[in-house]
């Protein structure tokens, strides 16, 4: 038994000084990162910025690539599949735990094909209306909302996308019930917000601050721990009377399973180290982002909690993708 004991002993010791040069040699080549989502909206635009100055800090480029379709399912499968070693990595917005809460089939298990490597940013999430309906407060919408049943319409960027979830997590909370028009995409929807075709919807707040600034739309609250820095006089839904309203559109990293727990330590600094120099910081806020610093053991956890959430959501509201 002794003997066993020290082979065992042996072979963790072997792995762990592998793992730990392995990671001292990483990376020797360009790291992949795909994005399952379209070239220009938030989550490619904070992959390309801050990938740049980590490939810097790495020695190696960080080259982007999107693979979009199936609602970002093709290019988290691609990563799923990919080799687990560091080279190929996922940089992907929370529509990677609202799909597993509304696909009835995915080809991946997210908490087991996947290694979290950071929680790396996010954006406040606002209820926001057209200027043309009758509500300056969340108290005023919710009473209008409850007097005609189904009639007020709200946008989101598809059906199952995360705008779709919160519309529906909000009317669980709220006792309220609307139509939704599921658009291809964010701007669709916003375009449509701004137009009138639309009463609501929750967007994203860095798409819908230029129009709120311009007083095309009107914005009744955030859905947010705290006030955002730029709408400081906008109440949280949390203050109108709606613990429990808190969302985001959070930006997370992660690696195929498998990857060497040194390479993914060694990734996480990487990113970590870029997010907190104060030029990044500035030029991502100015953008609308703000940022998240977890582990990746909190990531995970996170992930297990968002997972929860949205498919007790999904299930109430009788949500489906195929």
């Amino acid at each position: 038994m002794n003997a066993l004991n020290r082979i065992s002993a042996g072979l963790l010791l072997g792995t762990a000084l592998l793992s730990h040069a392995l990671a001292q040699n990483f990376p020797q080549r360009p790291i992949q990162v795909v994005v399952p989502v379209s070239a220009g909206g938030g989550t490619d635009v904070m992959a390309r910025t801050v990938g740049q100055k980590v490939g810097e800090l790495l020695g190696q480029p960080v080259v982007v690539e999107n693979k979009t379709g199936a609602g970002g399912n093709i290019g988290t499968e691609f990563v799923a599949k990919a080799k687990a070693d560091g080279y190929t990595l996922l940089f992907t917005p929370n529509t990677i735990a609202t799909n597993v809460a509304v696909y009835r089939k995915l080809p991946y298990d997210l908490l087991k094909d996947f290694q979290a490597v950071a929680l790396v940013g996010q954006t406040d999430v606002a209820l926001v209306v057209n200027s043309n309906v009758k509500a300056s407060s969340v108290k005023d919408f919710v009473e209008l909302a409850r007097s005609k049943p189904g009639a007020l319409n709200y946008g989101s960027a598809g059906l199952g996308s995360s705008q779709h979830l919160t519309a529906e997590y909000f009317n669980q909370l709220a006792g309220t019930s609307s139509n939704h028009i599921p658009y291809k995409g964010q701007s669709q929807a916003m375009n449509d917000l701004v137009g009138g075709q639309l009463d609501y919807m929750f967007s994203p707040l860095q798409n819908a601050l230029p129009f709120i600034k311009q007083g095309r739309i009107r914005v009744l609250a955030v859905a947010a721990k705290q006030r955002h820095r730029e709408l400081p006089q906008t109440p949280t839904l949390i203050e109108s009377g709606y613990p429990g309203a808190e969302v985001s559109n959070w930006f997370a990293l992660y690696a195929p399973a498998g990857t060497p727990p040194a390479v993914v330590k060694r990734l996480h600094a990487a990113y970590t180290q870029v997010l907190k120099q104060p030029e990044m910081k500035a030029k991502l806020e100015g953008m609308g982002f703000d940022f998240v610093f977890l582990n990746p053991d909190q990531a995970t956890d996170f992930m297990r909690s968002e997972l929860v959430r949205w498919s007790r959501v999904a299930a109430h509201a009788g949500i489906k993708a195929e």
